[in-house]
């Protein structure tokens, strides 16, 4: 990031950080922020992806997993909507 003389830096020339990040402020519950941590990682599905990768599948059976989602979702809220 170059700061310019006289100015502030620009937000867009911030560095940019990947993955995830937790900043916990001094004197608080570290478990708290590890709680939104993980609750925001499995909604992302970085746990679900992580146990998708420990074993090769194909694009197949990819799909067919795919699909039978999908309809299970479907039904749902078909179901939902029906009940209403």
């Amino acid at each position: 990031m170059r700061i310019r003389p006289g100015s502030k830096p620009r937000w867009q020339e911030r560095p940019r950080t990947t993955g995830y990040e937790v900043h916990i402020p001094k004197g608080d519950d570290a478990m708290k922020y590890y709680k939104r941590l993980k609750k925001k990682m499995t909604k992302d599905g970085f746990f679900q992806e992580l146990k998708d990768r420990r074993y090769f599948i194909s694009n197949t059976q990819k799909r067919i997993e795919l699909n039978k989602r999908q309809r299970r979702n479907w039904v749902k809220k078909k179901k939902l909507m029906d009940s209403c």
